[in-house]
């Protein structure tokens, strides 16, 4: 997901470049992400180039209830700007910048960096959009009904015969105060 961005960053403000992200599969901090998709629009503003995508990806992993091996689809949408390096390219701006290149503002990412070839490496940052938009916790389905903290099988295979409503052992001398007299609080 590298994109030459030169004849962007030479061209007029607006303009734009549409690009397909098709069938790429991403590893990125453990976790695998499978068929990502969707289209990504580079678009030229007055200092950098503008990244807008709809990208759709698979993931597997096991669900947090059950333990059972889950898929999920996961949906971003992201937009991002893209700050070159050759800042010549895009005419002088009123930003300085450092010897390495990188603006001297607290906002500097290096992930989102035009590099002084002029290529837009998408991959990391799409990355981490794609993670940052991965549930806590991963089900296999939104009714998994886990396994049974008592006799531990799946209760999405067995209904199991445990109590619903079992006591905790370390509340169970609490359990008789309502037959004395005692009131549960709002």
């Amino acid at each position: 997901m590298i994109y030459n961005v030169a004849g962007l960053l030479t061209g007029n403000l607006g303009d734009s470049e549409q690009y397909e992200i098709e069938n790429v599969s991403l590893e990125i901090d453990g976790h695998s992400l499978r068929e990502i998709n969707g289209p990504v629009r580079l678009m030229r503003t007055d200092q950098s180039v503008l990244v807008s995508a709809e990208i759709e990806a698979v993931t597997r992993g096991v669900c947090s209830r059950c333990l059972e091996p889950a898929t999920m689809n996961v949906v971003v949408n992201m937009e991002e700007e893209y700050s070159p390096v050759n800042v010549d390219l895009v005419g002088k701006s009123g930003k300085s910048s450092n010897r390495d290149g990188s603006p001297d503002d607290d906002y500097y990412d290096p992930t989102l960096t035009i590099t002084d070839q002029n290529y837009l490496d998408l991959t990391e940052g799409l990355g981490q959009a794609l993670l940052g938009a991965l549930p806590i916790a991963i089900l296999c389905k939104e009714d998994c009904l886990g396994i049974c903290p008592l006799c531990r099988v799946n209760r999405n295979i067995i209904q199991c015969s445990c109590a619903e409503s079992s006591i905790d052992p370390r509340w169970a001398g609490l359990a008789g105060l309502t037959s004395k007299g005692a009131k549960f609080a709002d």
